[in-house]
Order: structure tokens, then sequence, then C-alpha cells
């Protein structure tokens, strides 16, 4: 009994925290444009990316921020992924041209995974995804997590390409198909879900189903309307799919199923002073949506000096 109440103490703690996480969280920080979100329970704190310095960092519940990873791999920091269960944080690495880092050799060209040590942010491996394909452009986007085995599949938006990198880090190509492909981004969010993965194209909104065991025989999901610049994924703990889309949409879409997401419907939406929403993630039970404000730093405006992560209920 003793041993029970020794396990079950920290989870019940963790609980409580979860529960007291404001409804908006304002990370205050000039210029850091975070286009990635994840939340560590085992520390209670929000991780953000940043497309313009390449670093990653920690956000309490009061929007404190504390640089926690600055790796000389890095040019703009993107996806972001924990996996608390082997104590590895998995972020994606990119360079959109928008970086402090940026340069001509690398602007659309970098794509790579860095994986680090969740506690202390030491780099365990850092894996050149680009160099599967090394005539094409590439943007390292979104990162999805297979519990089971520790592997993560990431999506490149300038190549029509989803890579799998197994716990060990070595990376293949899991599927490349034509269909990917297309103007500006294209391969975005990606998400897993039961013994498949959900995938959005960003600039017409398509989602896409792929079987793991079986991933060329993937198809479009039936919605009932396109989600153009659909951006990040996010299944809550009903299996709803939560969509952000960016850009002109500004908007946050809840899609149920009855059918394994062979089809889905929208089933509501908000689009209530969204700003370039890029992903979300959740937090016990509660969805936290980022605004990142990625349109002022691609329209070369003045640095944004804060960003919010607001909690959405639909």
């Amino acid at each position: 009994m003793n041993n029970f109440i020794a396990m079950i103490i920290p989870v019940l703690l963790i609980t409580l925290s979860c529960h007291k996480m404001p409804k908006e969280v304002w990370v205050e920080k000039s210029g850091l444009y975070p286009e990635g979100l994840e939340y560590d329970s085992s520390g209670n704190n929000f991780f953000v990316t940043s497309l313009k310095e390449g670093i990653i960092g920690k956000v309490d519940k009061r929007g404190h921020y504390t640089k926690f990873i600055e790796d000389p791999n890095f040019i703009s920091a993107i996806g972001i992924r924990v996996d608390n269960k082997r104590n590895k944080l998995f972020v994606a690495n990119s360079d959109p041209g928008v970086s402090i880092k940026t340069t001509a050799k690398t602007q659309k060209k970098i794509a790579g995974l860095g994986i680090f040590n969740l506690k202390d942010g030491k780099l365990i491996k850092y894996v050149d995804l680009g160099a599967l394909l090394p005539k094409e452009n590439h943007f390292a986007n979104d990162i999805a997590l297979e519990p089971k085995d520790g592997s993560v599949y990431v999506t490149d938006s300038f190549s029509p390409v989803i890579y799998k990198v197994s716990t060990d880090g070595d990376a293949q190509i899991f599927l490349q198909d034509k269909k990917f492909e297309g103007k500006g981004f294209n391969l975005n969010g990606i998400v897993l879900h039961n013994d498949y993965l959900i995938v959005a194209k960003d600039n017409d909104g398509t989602l896409f189903k792929i079987p793991l065991n079986n991933p060329k025989s993937f198809k479009e999901i039936d919605v009932d309307q396109k989600m153009e610049g659909a951006d990040g994924l996010l299944l809550d703990n009903e299996g709803n799919l939560i969509v952000s889309a960016n850009g002109s949409a500004n908007t946050v879409y809840l899609l149920k199923t009855g059918n394994n997401f062979d089809m889905a419907r929208v089933v509501a939406y908000d689009n209530n002073d969204w700003r370039f929403n890029t992903t979300g993630i959740l937090v016990g039970e509660k969805i936290y949506i980022l605004n990142a404000e990625l349109n002022m730093l691609f329209g070369g405006k003045p640095d944004v000096v804060r960003y919010e992560i607001r909690q959405i209920t639909f």
C-alpha cells in the first residue's frame, strides 16, 4: 500500500498542477516567433521553439521564459515532441530564410532532427534527414511520436516526403509521393492515431490517412470542407481532431469521425483573434493553442514582444 501511495502522489500532483494552468499564458520574449509548442507533464511547463533564433525554451504557467537548448546545428527550430517514457525531446531543424543564422547555402536546404535529453537539454544525436534526398529543397516541419517503440515521423514541407527515425536515430524515407507536392508549404502537421498517421497539407487543407503497416495505401480523408493553411494537428482525449489553420484562415477547427477517419466532419470552429496559430497541445484535458505571429516575421515587421498560448473550448 505504501508503494502504491508513493506512486500515485506524483500523478495527483501533476494533475492538480495542470488544473491550475491559467486560460492564457503570455510569453514575453522579443523576436521569439515560436512555431512549435509542447507540454512536459513531468515538469509542468511548456516547450517552445524559435524560427528566428533557432533555440528551444521553457515556459512556465506564468509565462516566464528561460532558454533551454541552443545547439549550433539549429537555424530555425520548428516542430517539437516530448517522449517522457524515454527521457527524450525531439526538435525539427530547418531554414526558411528568416533566421538570424540564415545563409545562402542553408536556406531551404535544411531538414534535420535533434534528439535531446529531456532533463538537461544535452544533444543525444543530430540526424540529417535532408541527406536522404540531397538534391531537393527541404523544410523539416512537424513530428509525431510512436510511443510503443520510440520512433518518430517527420514531415517535409518542401519535399513530398515523410521521414521515419528509429529510437536509435536511424533515418529512412517512410513515404514519398507526388500527391504531397504543390506550391509553397505542403506537408505540415502530423499526428499518430491508432495504427495510422493523419497528415495535413498546408496549401490546400487536404488531410491524409496513412497506415503504418502499408503507407503506400494512404488515402485522402473525406472532409466536408478544405481547411487551407492547415498546420498543427492534435487529438483530444475523445479522439477528435483539432486542426490549427493559419494564413488567411486563422481558425481552429474541431473534427469528428464515425469511421476511424476515413471520413471526418467539421463540427465546430473558433476564429476569435488567432494570429497565425500554428499548433496546439493537451494539458490534462485542456486544449491550448499557440499564437505564433509568424506573419509579422515573414512580413518583415518589427519584432513581436509577447506571444499567447491560449486555452480553447468548443
